[in-house]
């Protein structure tokens, strides 16, 4: 059997998560994201499974959400101003360009990815980051990037046991734009996208979603082509992605599928 194969089990808990991702089911986001979450540990076989809001500007973690060992929690602010005094806090962010927590931001773009298809066994032994603080056999992280240097992640987690292959990141695969949906809808959103850009990037990067170059766009709004690149690299640094894919992405509220 091909370690890629799917049992009738798999696809059963399948069918069921894309059921828990439909918009017009009748559990609360909140609820439904809970039972995602025990499933896609059943599926994986992980230890633990969380749904999370990072915020790489200001170095915290905005939402927690997470099932393991049979049990949901949820991160209580209180919680959280507890979690930023830990000293591996600090060391997190210190390797969080270099780690692959970071590929939403980086890319602009939806990912799966998991340490070990990035990290040899040997070298997260020896990082200081895997070494003092994430004390893991392998995570799979599912990212999506929410502008402003912000992304949800769905985040699969071993504590002891194989890696994980490529079946369970094919499955991820599969998930990943039927999860987003359910993922915005769960996490709180304080702050409209839009409100973070000014009218003229706003009418630059609507252009730029319908498929229009710099020159065309400058041509379209009766400015400089020079101009159009600097009303970009401002909108990008606002929305915290790095491409046009990414600022797009986040002005839309969509996401490109890590394929494309």
């Amino acid at each position: 059997m091909s370690d890629r194969s799917l049992t009738p089990r798999d696809q059963g808990i399948l069918r069921d998560i894309l059921d828990l991702s439909r918009a017009d089911h009748v559990e609360s986001p909140r609820e439904r994201t809970f039972q995602l979450l025990a499933h896609l540990a059943l599926l994986t076989g992980c230890n633990n499974v969380s749904l999370q809001e990072m915020d790489c500007v200001h170095q915290t973690r905005l939402y927690c959400q997470a099932y393991g060992e049979g049990k949901r929690w949820n991160e209580t602010p209180a919680e959280r101003a507890v979690k930023r005094k830990d000293p591996g806090v600090a060391l997190f962010w210190k390797f969080w360009w270099a780690s692959t927590c970071s590929l939403p931001e980086r890319t602009g773009r939806a990912v799966v990815v998991s340490d070990r298809s990035v990290f040899s066994q040997r070298q997260m032994r020896s990082h200081p980051l895997f070494a003092e603080y994430l004390t893991y056999v392998d995570e799979i992280l599912v990212g999506y990037p929410t502008g402003h240097g912000q992304s949800s992640r769905l985040i699969l987690r071993r504590d002891e046991g194989s890696a994980f292959g490529p079946r369970e990141l094919m499955i991820m695969e599969l998930l990943l734009p039927h999860l987003w949906d359910l993922v915005l809808s769960t996490v709180p959103r304080t702050q409209p996208i839009t409100s973070r850009l000014t009218g003229r990037q706003l009418e630059i990067l609507r252009h730029v979603a319908l498929g229009l170059t710099n020159r065309e766009v400058a041509r379209a709004v009766g400015i400089s082509e020079a101009t159009v690149s600097k009303h970009l690299e401002n909108s990008y640094q606002r929305l915290g992605v790095l491409s046009r894919t990414g600022a797009v992405a986040a002005l839309s509220g969509t996401v490109t599928s890590a394929s494309a």
